[in-house]
């Protein structure tokens, strides 16, 4: 089972949408994916495998502005290479995530 958490580090936003960092990008067990909304917005962000598969939907709902920070946890993941993509709005940015057990 893939676990993540969502936690809302703080409620000021800068000015734009983005995907800050995911930590490390290289993993093993688990990496953190720090994202910034400027506004009240719907967030969605997955995880897909190189051909595209979701294998997590990590979250998919309404939040408000601020910085927030979500924990992806891969145990029942095959090594390999993800994608983290982050929609919100008029906004996509997608990340590049190396597994490695």
């Amino acid at each position: 089972m893939i676990v993540t958490a969502a936690t809302q580090l703080n409620k000021k936003s800068r000015a734009n949408f983005f995907l800050e960092s995911v930590e490390p990008t290289q993993f093993m067990k688990q990496a953190k994916i720090k994202i910034n909304l400027p506004y009240r917005t719907r967030m969605t962000v997955i995880i897909t495998n190189v051909y595209g598969k979701v294998v997590d939907k990590m979250i998919s709902s309404v939040q408000n502005a601020g910085c927030y920070e979500l924990e992806f946890s891969s145990e029942e993941l095959p090594r390999g290479t993800y994608f983290c993509h982050a929609i919100a709005d008029n906004f996509s940015e997608s990340k590049e995530l190396e597994l490695t057990k």
